[in-house]
């Protein structure tokens, strides 16, 4: 048996319906057509929107490129860099003159004392024909440094006849006196000894053996207290003043002060 197409049969139901008066089925093609629309509308719907571009980076500073640019120091470097400094202060140490070699002025005074005063006062100052220096025996005679000065230049006969008073009038245990000490007279050093020489060996015996305290320069020169020299550029005495601190006799120019040395810190 044949079959008739669906569309056929179709055609001719409506054809008999519309022969007794009816009105035909309605075609369902176009609901069924605008099915495909609204799905395709609500796919447009849920579609996700369109992702807006990215900006573009920011240009980096000129300053900043250059420091990336920039060639880093190599690990080698940095010990070198390090020895820089030790070495400046190397190159500079070369660069300055070399040492004289001369002793210092306690050491030329220690030479002095050995070879003139040792054998009357002892290797250590500590008396025989002459009078004891050490213990603070010839501090508290001399408080301030430039009355021993004036006594070792002169001597005990350039001081005054036997009897003669010198050094501190306030000394504790009284003050000495010229031919005091058995007799035996101090010797003027004007004519064996420089005025730089006398300077030496005096603050060897004022400072070393007697323990004195002196005030002195860079170079390790005893000064005045307040820090002026005692020599000048020729080796001669002199006062803080910058005078000669002898006259041509050698009597001092000033007068030592007892209570508040001038030439010591004591």
């Amino acid at each position: 048996m044949t079959e008739v197409p669906e569309h056929l049969l179709k055609r001719s139901k409506d054809r008999r319906t519309s022969l007794d008066g009816g009105t035909p089925a309605a075609d369902a093609a176009p609901a069924a057509e605008s099915a495909p629309v609204e799905k395709a509308t609500a796919s447009a719907a849920a579609a996700p929107a369109a992702v807006a571009p990215a900006a573009a980076p920011e240009p980096v500073p000129p300053y900043v490129e250059a420091a990336i640019r920039r060639k880093k120091i190599p690990i080698w470097a940095i010990p070198v860099l390090a020895f820089l400094p030790l070495w400046a202060v190397m190159y500079i140490g070369g660069l300055s003159p070399a040492a004289s070699g001369e002793p210092s002025q306690l050491a030329t005074g220690a030479t002095i004392y050995t070879a003139n005063c040792a054998g009357c006062h002892g290797a250590a100052g500590g008396g025989g024909v002459g009078r004891p220096m050490n213990e603070g025996n010839l501090v508290k005679t001399f408080p301030d440094i430039i009355g021993q000065l004036d006594f070792v230049w002169l001597g005990s006969n350039g001081i005054g006849p036997a009897g003669t008073p010198y050094g501190d009038p306030a000394r504790e245990g009284g003050q000495h006196k010229t031919l005091s000490y058995n007799g035996n007279p101090m010797p003027n050093f004007n004519k064996s000894l420089s005025q730089a020489e006398l300077l030496a060996v005096v603050r060897y015996e004022w400072e070393t053996l007697s323990g004195g305290e002196a005030t002195v320069d860079a170079e390790g020169n005893i000064t005045y207290a307040d820090g002026k020299p005692m020599l000048n550029a020729a080796g001669e005495l002199i006062t803080p003043e910058g005078t000669p601190l002898l006259d041509p006799n050698g009597k001092l120019t000033i007068e030592p002060n007892w209570t508040m040395p001038v030439g010591s810190k004591s």
